[in-house]
């Protein structure tokens, strides 16, 4: 019995006697039946740097032959936004997933000849119609690229009429096949399980098709539209494998004259084989201030498990931005060379104050008209780095020049610097220390100096400048009333115009000098960087950017998650503290010393895993009848070898009385009846997992159940019109002459409810 039919009645008046037409008959075509020719791949023991191939091949069993012509349906291959089991149609499920990996290639569709896609060279006319497509050609699933490739790979299929049903990744007719090829390249060790999930699907029908009493374009397996294959291999290193931490290191601010920093860079063995060490180099980009202090031997052996150290000095002449690579070389195939990143005196220091200094002697307006040196007595201050490190320049005014170098020889910031009566020109002159750290921050102070010359007019506070422009061209002081407002005056935080250059407090804490609209006095925390102020967005730059005192937090530089390593320190997962390259590999399924293997592949340390479902539970149907059977099994895989007890359990009123045995791994559960009039619904049926450890882990799958009149397992039957017979079909006159027929056929069927009464 069919779930719907299509009626095409033929209503033709016959006028020559001897015409008999054959009476028309019911021809059944079957619903599209998604096959999969494996249930579970085994690919044996691999080594890491091995990989094996397995092929699942798809086909659209849904067909019967009929004269030679296998008559059946388009069935669709992908995935709907309302059944979201599977993005992409074809791919590799929950579990182990980066073991594996799916490809396809929809070229490689096949037909047998006389099947109702075939083209005549063995390919479906819908592989055929797509074989001119440039970027819709090939599927790739699995691994860490697969999704990323698929979204360019996918496409096709049915539904393009008004292109809003276009669900599948591709379409096999009746009889036609694909070939899906596994790969499984191993990054674990042990038993490394997975799963392959196939999903049939069914385009929306469109308005026009509706109209014109048609199929849409493509349907879905009506039964078990959802399909998996368990993969199963096992991973094995028998071969070194090299790791260096960190792979970069940043020395922070060193500052010359016989200050160094160390850097300790650890060289491990993480395999199960012995490496050879060539050799460890600074690059050739390094300068002289880099010097490798200690490492192994080259030609060295490290034994599975082993690591040695290199040590490497900064050792900088100046405080100039200084990067190295430091290359280390072995025998592993896959890291023959190894680099680290080193830097020193580079970005800039979170925690820089700028430098101060004070002028002891003179004071401002000092009459200098002697023959002899003029000695200038000065302290200057950084408390980020010595004193004697900062640099630090007398200037003049008159001369626009610097005079003289002001760097103290000792910690104590205290110098006494004389200068030359030559140095200066006659008339009034400011003189100007300027002093400045490793970062380029400066401070500065000044004094005003009366060099040979008279005061001038006006000057009423004693400064040496008057209130009045001077024939020599010099500015006049701009309050004459207060000694340390003068031109060229170092600016100070007081509301006053110090430097007489029209602007006020410029470069001191109430002035916004990087021009980001607030100042020190405000709450900026940098304001020499436009990108720092409160409430700006951190960056991985090295300053707080926000002002709230935490640095590059939630960026790259920042240990987010407390542990010590932050990213660029190769913390490879900065929001869980057990994550990090000096933690101890235990067996969690977490890459815990973040150098890139996992658990067994790492000498892990044995400890109580998790319980891991494989894939989804797999039904032997995604739909059933109300009061039908149908099993259902779960595949749960636990590292530590612990076996696991099930619950199983349902959203129907019914529960556990629905399973033959709700505490077994595969039961027998009997599809729910319906309420009266329901058309169906979506049952969840789920199962707990649970080791001797207590771990847990819960899975579910929906199965779609029907009332036990509908058609769900029958085949579409179609009304197909009789053909003529007799004296007069054999002289031509049943052939559609005018003579003949008075009306062509009239299609007046329509498509019919899937679901109709048994008899």
């Amino acid at each position: 019995m069919s779930r719907a039919h299509l009626s095409i009645v033929a209503p033709v008046l016959f006028l020559a006697v001897g015409c008999q037409p054959k009476a028309p008959e019911f021809r059944e075509r079957p619903y599209p039946k998604l096959s999969l020719n494996q249930d579970t791949l085994e690919f044996g023991s691999l080594e890491f740097t091995e990989t094996a191939t397995r092929n699942v091949i798809i086909t659209n069993d849904g067909y019967t032959v009929l004269q030679d012509v296998y008559l059946g349906m388009l069935m669709g291959v992908g995935s709907r936004s309302d059944e979201p089991y599977l993005a992409e149609g074809i791919d590799i499920g929950p579990g182990m997933d980066g073991n594996f990996k799916v490809e396809y290639n929809k070229k490689d569709i096949t037909c047998p000849e006389g099947s109702e896609e075939d083209t005549g060279d063995g390919a479906s006319a819908d592989a055929k119609a797509k074989d001119t497509a440039t970027t819709e050609e090939t599927g790739v699933g699995g691994s860490e690229t697969g999704k990323e490739e698929e979204e360019s790979g996918g496409g096709g299929g049915g539904g393009e009429g008004d292109g809003k049903d276009d669900f599948s990744r591709f379409t096999l007719g009746p009889a036609c096949s694909i070939p899906v090829t596994v790969t499984f390249a191993p990054v674990d060790v042990g038993d490394v399980w997975g799963s392959l999930i196939v999903q049939s699907v069914q385009a929306d029908q469109t308005v026009q098709q509706a109209e014109d009493n048609e199929l849409p374009d493509y349907l879905r397996d009506p039964v078990r539209f959802m399909q998996q294959v368990y993969l199963h291999g096992e991973g094995e290193q028998g071969e070194g494998t090299i790791v260096v931490t960190p792979r970069s290191h940043d020395y922070g601010y060193v500052f010359p004259e016989g200050h160094a920093e160390t850097a300790r860079v650890a060289v491990r063995n993480v395999g199960t084989g012995e490496i050879l060490l060539s050799d460890a180099v600074l690059s050739g980009t390094c300068g002289t201030e880099f010097v490798i202090r200690n490492s192994f031997t080259p030609g060295a052996a490290l034994a599975a498990g082993e690591s040695t150290l290199v040590e490497i000095d900064f050792l900088p002449t100046d405080t100039d931005p200084a990067i190295c690579e430091l290359v280390v070389g072995s025998n592993d195939v896959n890291n023959v060379e190894l680099k680290v990143t080193l830097k020193g005196n580079t970005g800039a220091d979170p925690n820089n104050t700028p430098p101060t200094a004070a002028i002891r002697w003179p004071e401002p307006g000092y009459e200098y008209n002697s023959p002899n040196p003029l000695d200038i007595e000065l302290n200057v201050f950084d408390k980020n780095q010595p004193a004697e490190s900062l640099t630090c320049k007398i200037k003049s005014s008159l001369t626009t020049s610097t005079i003289a170098d002001c760097t103290p020889s000792d910690e104590s910031g205290h110098v006494v610097v004389s200068l030359a009566r030559d140095l200066f020109d006659s008339g009034t002159d400011t003189l100007t220390v300027v002093v400045t750290d490793a970062n380029g921050v400066s401070g500065s102070a000044s004094v005003s100096v009366l060099v040979n010359s008279a005061y001038p007019d006006g000057d009423d506070d004693g400064d040496a400048y008057g209130d009045e422009m001077g024939e020599d061209g010099i500015i006049p002081d701009c309050d004459d009333g207060n000694r340390d407002t003068y031109p060229d005056a170092t600016e100070v935080f007081d509301g006053e115009d110090n430097d007489c250059d029209g602007i006020t407090d410029e470069g001191t804490e109430g002035f916004d000098d990087d021009g980001d609209s607030v100042s020190e006095a405000d709450g900026d925390c940098n304001d020499y960087n436009a990108q720092a102020y409160p409430g700006a967005p951190e960056r991985a730059d090295s300053v707080d950017n926000d002002c709230d005192g935490v640095v590059d937090e939630s960026t790259a530089l920042y240990d987010d998650d407390g542990d010590g390593f932050a990213e660029i320190n190769n913390d490879c997962d900065d929001t869980n503290p057990d994550v990090n390259p000096s933690e101890v590999e235990v067996c969690d399924g977490l890459d815990n010393d973040c150098d890139g293997l996992y658990d067994s592949a790492d000498s892990c340390l044995a400890t109580n895993s998790e319980p891991m479902v494989v894939g989804y539970p797999r039904p032997s149907q995604n739909a059933c009848l109300e009061n039908e059977q149908i099993s259902i099994t779960v595949k749960v895989f636990d590292a530590d070898g612990q076996i696991p007890t099930f619950s199983w359990g349902n959203d129907d009123a019914k529960g556990a009385a629905l399973f033959d045995n709700p505490f077994a791994q595969t039961v027998n559960f009997t599809c729910p009846a319906l309420a009266e009039g329901s058309g169906g619904k979506n049952v969840t049926v789920y199962v707990l997992a649970q080791d001797t450890d207590a771990h847990q882990v819960w899975a579910d799958t929906k199965i779609a159940v029907y009332p036990d009149d509908y058609a769900l397992h029958d085949a579409w039957s179609e009304l197909v019109p009789g053909s003529d017979t007799g004296e007069a079909a054999a002289t031509g006159l049943c052939a559609g002459s005018p003579l003949v027929f008075v009306g062509g056929l009239t299609l007046v069927g329509a498509l019919a409810t899937r679901r109709r009464r048994r008899e």
